[in-house]
């Protein structure tokens, strides 16, 4: 059985087809984005109503002297003229309000 060629030549033209059709099926990861290319944008604190500027990320972030998960991205308000909390990162990016702090 082992000395077949049909054994062998089936071996490796799934091994060939394999190595030709992975890489088109699996999705590659994307690029790793360098640190200084992710913006900064304003963040309030949803208890304390301070304003920081940090780098944009998915999730909430530590609020710098308490240590709890205050810190939500900002959307301002201009009839009071002051940054309050926004909604999540994703429904501001697609309304077009999450701009980099300038």
């Amino acid at each position: 059985m082992w000395k077949d060629p049909r054994l062998w030549t089936g071996g490796l033209l799934l091994v060939a087809a394999g190595w030709l059709l992975v890489p088109q099926l699996v999705p590659r990861r994307p690029p790793a984005v360098a640190a200084e290319l992710v913006p900064e944008i304003r963040y309030v604190c949803s208890e304390t109503g301070e304003v920081f500027v940090r780098r944009a990320t998915a999730a909430a972030l530590p609020h710098p002297t308490t240590g709890q998960p205050t810190l939500v991205p900002a959307a301002f308000d201009r009839k009071k003229q002051r940054w309050v909390p926004g909604p999540p990162p994703e429904v501001m990016h697609r309304r077009g309000q999450l701009r980099p702090a300038s």
